[in-house]
């Protein structure tokens, strides 16, 4: 579904250097490393936020802007003045290009947070916002889901409901999911560890 063929990517010095790998389908990976080892930047690549200075990055006919989410615990990118469902709705407009009906209860049900609904998102708490960025990702419908950092904010309930969400989605969707953590444990989910130390 997904092959990195000899990327490079510089800033002060080299984060990767002919770096390749191959991501498949219906499988979770997580990527493991130090801090400074690369695991953002290759995510921000992979959705097209970074361009690789060498090699490429080959997406089997999926569409990087419309196929791929990333996912982080930055709340900055949203309207701080808006209600949840104004944002949702917003984002939702320009995410989901195959004009499906908005319909976000499921998700803010599984979560236990559709009482936010109607909250101005800068009322919200951390752990809301980061719970509120996870549904609007998950509402894209995207192929390949990036995850940077996004468990360290969520109480160990929402942890565990997450983990089989994400589960889940490797069965229905053959879907890819991608993400780096502190966490040292990650459910029972089946997961193919990268170490880029």
């Amino acid at each position: 579904m997904l092959e990195l063929k000899s990327i490079s990517k510089k800033f002060n010095s080299y984060i990767f250097e002919d770096f390749s790998y191959i991501f498949k389908e219906s499988n979770i990976y997580f990527l493991k490393g130090n801090n400074g080892s690369g695991k953002t930047t290759l995510l921000k690549l992979i959705k097209g936020i970074y361009q690789c200075d060498c090699g490429k990055i080959s997406l089997n006919g999926l569409n990087q802007k419309d196929d791929i989410v990333f996912i982080d615990s930055n709340s900055r990118s949203f309207f701080h003045r808006l209600t949840v469902d104004q944002n949702l709705k917003y984002f939702y407009s320009i995410q989901n290009k195959k004009n499906n009906e908005y319909y976000p209860d499921n998700l803010l049900e599984l979560f236990n947070i559709k009482n936010l609904k109607n909250k101005k998102f800068s009322m919200l708490s951390q752990g809301q916002m980061q719970m509120i960025s996870l549904v609007r990702g998950l509402l894209s419908g995207a192929k390949i889901i990036l995850l940077d950092e996004v468990f360290s904010s969520l109480d160990e309930r929402n942890k565990k409901i997450l983990f089989n969400y994400l589960s889940t989605i490797i069965l229905e969707k053959k879907a890819l999911i991608i993400f780096t953590s502190h966490e040292r444990s990650h459910g029972n989910m089946d997961i193919k560890e990268i170490c880029l130390d």
